[in-house]
C-alpha cells in the first residue's frame, strides 16, 4: 500500500466511525419519537454509506486524457481506448466493481421511448466510446445515442472511493453543455489534462473560467506530454509559461500545476515486472500524493464536518425533547389533552404563518423571473447590436474560391463557409454571454439573494419562537421560548433549524458544499450562487450552439438563395449575420434563463417550506407519542420514563465520541 492509498484509507476509517455513530443516533430519535428529525438522519446516513469522491478529468481531444486515466489507475492492462488515433466519444465514468463490467446508458432524447441501460461487453468498449472519423470528432459527439458509460472494475484507486469521470474533448459544444449540467455541480475536484505542446488554448480558458464560475477553484492542471520536449531549455520554458497562466487560476497555487508525461507512466505499469524508474521519470506520482492528500484530507474533512454540523444539531435537538418528554410523561392524560387542545389554534397559527413565509418566497421567485427575463433581453440586445462589427473584422480561413473545386461542389462549399461563420459567432456570443454571467447577472443575483435570505432569517426567527412557545406551553403552561439550539457552543439561528429539519442538505446535493460548512445563511448563500451559475451557464451555453444553429441556418433554402444570388465571401457573412441576429431577436433565451433561476429559487421555497412544516409536525408527533404510550398503562408510561436516563446518557457517549472523531479530523 502506498501513501496515497493509506490517506485514503485514513478518511475511510474515520467516515465508518461517523456513520455508525449516526445509526446509533436513528435509533435514538426512534426512541424518542422524533420522526421527522429521523427521516432527516436517515437521509445522513444514505449519504455516508453510498459517498465518494468524483474526479473530473477534461481537455481538449487529443490531450492524453485516456492515457493518464490509464496511468493514474496504476494497472497492467488498458482500462480506456488509447489509440492515438482514437478520440473518446462519451463520458466514461470508472467505479468501483468486484470484477469487470461496462453499463451503457442511452440519451435521453436518442429513443422515442425510453431505453434502460444495457451490458455490454467491456472488452468491446472501443465499439461504443470511440470517434470513429477522427475528421468529423463533434459531429459523432453530437450524433451518438450513448450518453455515458459507467465501468466498473476492480481498481485499488476506485476501491479508496474514487470515481474517475473521463470526458470527451471540450472543443465540442455539447460537451461542454452536458458536463455543465451533469457533474460540474456534483464533483470533488477537477483534473484538467493539457499538452506541454499548447498550453492554454482559447477554448481550454473559456472552460476554466466556467469551472471556477460554478464554485470549483481547486483545479488540478495537468501538463501532459511533458518529457516529449527534449531540450532542458524549451522545458523550462513551457514550465514558466504554464506557471505564468494557471498558477492564480486555481487556490491550489503552483503546488496545483503538475508536468507529467502520462505515457511513460502507463508503459512503466504495464512492464513486466513493473518499471519503478520509468514510473518516477514520468511525474505522475506526485500528483497522485497531492489529489490524494486534497479528496482524503481537504474535501474527506469537509464531508465529515458537513456531516458532523448535522448529527450535532440532532443530539441537541434530541437532548431538549428529553425532559419535555419526561414533564409530559408525568403530566396526567386529561391535562395533556387539553392542553393540546387550546395548542391548536397556535398550531393553525403556525400554519398560516408558514404559508405567509412560502408566499413571500413565491412572490420573490415572480418577481426575479421578470427581472432575470429583462435583464437577458437587454443582453441579447446588445449582443445583436455587436454582430455586425464581428462580422466586419472576421477573415473567413476556408474562403469560398470559385476558381477551384468549389466551382464543382458548390453547395457544400458554402455549407462548409456557413458553418464556419456560424461557428465563428457562436463562440464570440458564448464569450460574451460568459462576461455577462460574472460580471453583471451573478451580482445582481447575489444582491437579491442575500436580500430574500436575511428577510427568510427574521422570518424564520419569529416562527421558530412560536414553535418553541408551544412546545413548552404542552409541557408545563410556560411560555418562555428558545430561539435557537446551542451546539458545542455555537448558537444555530433560526434559519439554520429549519433547513436543518429539512434534511440538513441545503438543496440536496451541493458540490458547493466543498467551500464549508453549510450552516448560516451566508455560507447557504455561498452555496447557491455556484447552483445557480452551473445553471444560467448552461443555458447559455445552449442557446447558441452551432449543432443547434446551423440546421436552422441552412434550412428554409438559404442555401439555394446564395447560390442564386452568386454570392462572394462577404455576401455570405453578410447573409449569415443577418440570419444569426434574427435568431438572437426571435430566440427565447432570456425566457429559458429566467426560468432556469426560478426553478433553483424553488428548491429553496420547496426546502423552506419542508423545514416549516417538519418544525409543526415534530410538535404533533411528540404529543400524540406520548398519548398513545399512555393508553397502554401506567406501567409502560413508567418504564419509557426510565428509559429517558438511558437515552440521555446515550446521547451523551454519541456526542463524547463525536468530539474524539472530530479532534482526529483536525489532525487528518
Amino acid at each position: 500500500m502506498n501513501s496515497s492509498d493509506e490517506l485514503y484509507k485514513v478518511f475511510q476509517k474515520k467516515r465508518k466511525i461517523l456513520a455508525d455513530l449516526v445509526q446509533r443516533q436513528i435509533k435514538v430519535l426512534y426512541s424518542l419519537s422524533m420522526t421527522e428529525p429521523e427521516e432527516s438522519i436517515r437521509q445522513l446516513e444514505e449519504r455516508l454509506l453510498t459517498d465518494t469522491f468524483k474526479v473530473l478529468v477534461i481537455g481538449e481531444f487529443n490531450r492524453g486524457k485516456s492515457t493518464f486515466i490509464n496511468a493514474l489507475l496504476r494497472i497492467n492492462q488498458e482500462v480506456l481506448p488509447t489509440d492515438i488515433l482514437e478520440c473518446t466519444a462519451i463520458i466514461n465514468e470508472l467505479k468501483w466493481g468486484e470484477k469487470p463490467r461496462a453499463l451503457l446508458h442511452f440519451k435521453k432524447a436518442a429513443l422515442a421511448s425510453t431505453h434502460s441501460p444495457v451490458d455490454i461487453p467491456y472488452n468491446q468498449l472501443k465499439e461504443y466510446v470511440v470517434i470513429k472519423d477522427s475528421s468529423k470528432k463533434e459531429q459523432e459527439i453530437h450524433e451518438t445515442p450513448y450518453e455515458k458509460v459507467e465501468l466498473f472494475w476492480p481498481l485499488e484507486l476506485c476501491r479508496n472511493g474514487v470515481e474517475i469521470i473521463d470526458s470527451p474533448g471540450l472543443n465540442a459544444n455539447d460537451v461542454r453543455q452536458q458536463i455543465t449540467i451533469d457533474y460540474l455541480s456534483r464533483i470533488d475536484a477537477v483534473l484538467f489534462v493539457l499538452s506541454c505542446e499548447q498550453l492554454g488554448t482559447r477554448s481550454e480558458k473559456e472552460m476554466i473560467d466556467i469551472i471556477r464560475k460554478c464554485g470549483h477553484e481547486y483545479i488540478f492542471f495537468i501538463c501532459n506530454r511533458y518529457n516529449d520536449i527534449r531540450r532542458s531549455e524549451e522545458q523550462a520554458k513551457v514550465r514558466q509559461s504554464a506557471l505564468s497562466q494557471f498558477t492564480n487560476l486555481t487556490k491550489l497555487g503552483k503546488n496545483g500545476i503538475f508536468f507529467i508525461t502520462a505515457v511513460d507512466a502507463f508503459e512503466g505499469y504495464q512492464s513486466a515486472p513493473i518499471d519503478s524508474k520509468l514510473i518516477e521519470q514520468s511525474g505522475i506520482q506526485p500528483l497522485e500524493e497531492a489529489l490524494a492528500t486534497f479528496l482524503a484530507k481537504e474535501r474527506g474533512r469537509v464531508k465529515i464536518v458537513r456531516s458532523e454540523t448535522i448529527l450535532r444539531n440532532s443530539i441537541e435537538e434530541a437532548r431538549k425533547i428529553i425532559p419535555q418528554r419526561d414533564k409530559m410523561l408525568r403530566t396526567d392524560f386529561e391535562t395533556l389533552k387539553a392542553r393540546y387542545e387550546v395548542a391548536q389554534e397556535s398550531l393553525r397559527l403556525l400554519e398560516r404563518d408558514r404559508q405567509a413565509i412560502v408566499q413571500r418566497i413565491s412572490n420573490f421567485r415572480e418577481d426575479m423571473k421578470e427581472l432575470v427575463r429583462g435583464k437577458s433581453r437587454r443582453f441579447y440586445g446588445e449582443v445583436a447590436g455587436k454582430i455586425d462589427g464581428w462580422i466586419r473584422n472576421y477573415e473567413i480561413k476556408e474562403p469560398l474560391k470559385l476558381f477551384s473545386g468549389d466551382i464543382f461542389r458548390l453547395q457544400s462549399a458554402l455549407e462548409r463557409v456557413v458553418k464556419e461563420v456560424t461557428e465563428y459567432l457562436s463562440n464570440k456570443v458564448e464569450s460574451e454571454s460568459a462576461k455577462w454571467q460574472r460580471q453583471d447577472l451573478q451580482e445582481f443575483l447575489e444582491s437579491r439573494l442575500n436580500d430574500l435570505m436575511r428577510q427568510l432569517d427574521d422570518k424564520a426567527g419569529d416562527f421558530v419562537v412560536q414553535v418553541d412557545k408551544v412546545r413548552l406551553q404542552l409541557v408545563s403552561g410556560n411560555s418562555m421560548s428558545i430561539s435557537s439550539v446551542e451546539v458545542e457552543g455555537t448558537k444555530i439561528s433560526a434559519l439554520e433549524r429549519i433547513f436543518a429539519a429539512a434534511g440538513g442538505y441545503l438543496l440536496g446535493d451541493i458540490a458547493s458544499a466543498g467551500m464549508g460548512a453549510i450552516f448560516g445563511y451566508k455560507e447557504m448563500l455561498k452555496s447557491l450562487i455556484p447552483q445557480i451559475a452551473v445553471v444560467v451557464v448552461t443555458t447559455l451555453i445552449a442557446g447558441f450552439n452551432p449543432w443547434v444553429l446551423i440546421p436552422a441556418i441552412l434550412g428554409s433554402g438559404f442555401i439555394n438563395g446564395l447560390i442564386k444570388m452568386k454570392a462572394t465571401n462577404e455576401q455570405v457573412k453578410k447573409k449569415v449575420s443577418e440570419k444569426y441576429i434574427t435568431e438572437i431577436r426571435s430566440s427565447r433565451q432570456p425566457d429559458k434563463i429566467a426560468d432556469a433561476v426560478v426553478a433553483k429559487l424553488l428548491e429553496i421555497q420547496n426546502t423552506v417550506d419542508q423545514g416549516l412544516s417538519r418544525e409543526i409536525q415534530s410538535v404533533r408527533s411528540q404529543v400524540e407519542s406520548i398519548v398513545a404510550e399512555k393508553r397502554k398503562g401506567q406501567a409502560n408510561v413508567d418504564q419509557k420514563i426510565q428509559e429517558l436516563t438511558s437515552i440521555y446518557n446515550e446521547l451523551n457517549d454519541i456526542n463524547s465520541e463525536l468530539n474524539e472523531l472530530m479532534r482526529q479530523v483536525a489532525q487528518m
